[in-house]
């Protein structure tokens, strides 16, 4: 069984809008030969890794997580409504921040079991954790690092400074928590979202959000293979 996390029921109707059914608690369901439980995970870093923690507690035999939503992207050039996939989940927001916009990560582990090489980054290997979870990772969407925080990107020098730092490519609530959670139990994980905004910019002519819940529909059936 594959975990399906949303964080919100309303990204996680889009996604299942081809399977023939709907949200209605945690959803257990069968598409394309593969089982799947739909969970809606809540909005942020804390309820998702909460809630993932709460799935693989009540379903240790889970063979993976795939979490599918919308996102922010740093390249302005990026389509509203693209399918992005994450190469690595950063949380900048641990460590200490300065008034002048510097920030160092935490000298320290957060989870002294299960010790990072970069303590506040997970490297993640998308095709690899896709095939494992018998699910087809197109080739033609882009893979980059992507940035889980607490609060939204609210201004065009933050983000600058964050791609600056980071190479990267979207912003997120709940994959790295997510991730972290896959990690510790050692079961693959999956990442891919719909871009509704360019990060930073808080001008709603500039955002569809609309376009990227449609775009979301498209997402589970092309790594299934039921979209061929």
């Amino acid at each position: 069984m594959i975990i399906l996390a949303c964080a919100t029921e309303l990204e996680c109707r889009h996604v299942m809008t081809r399977t023939g059914r709907k949200p209605d608690g945690d959803t257990r369901f069968d598409f394309a030969g593969l089982d799947f439980l739909a969970c809606v995970t809540g909005v942020g870093p804390v309820a998702a890794a909460l809630r993932a923690g709460e799935l693989l507690e009540r379903h240790p035999a889970a063979a993976g997580i795939v979490n599918l939503g919308i996102c922010g992207s740093f390249d302005p050039r990026a389509s509203l409504g693209a399918i992005c996939v994450a190469s690595a989940e950063i949380w900048p927001e641990y460590g200490v921040h300065s008034s002048d916009g510097a920030e160092e990560p935490f000298g320290f582990q957060m989870l002294q079991d299960l010790p990072l090489p970069q303590v506040n980054r997970l490297e993640l290997d998308p095709s690899a954790a896709a095939r494992s979870m018998g699910l087809r990772l197109p080739e033609s969407w882009p893979c980059g690092t992507s940035l889980t925080v607490a609060g939204v990107t609210g201004d065009p020098q933050r983000a600058a400074i964050l791609l600056a730092r980071y190479d990267a490519a979207t912003e997120n609530m709940e994959g790295f928590g997510l991730a972290l959670a896959a990690r510790r139990k050692g079961i693959p994980f999956l990442e891919a979202r719909t871009v509704s905004n360019p990060v930073g910019v808080r001008d709603k002519a500039r955002w569809n959000f609309r376009l990227a819940l449609d775009s979301l529909e498209s997402v589970l059936p092309t790594l299934t293979g039921a979209a061929a």
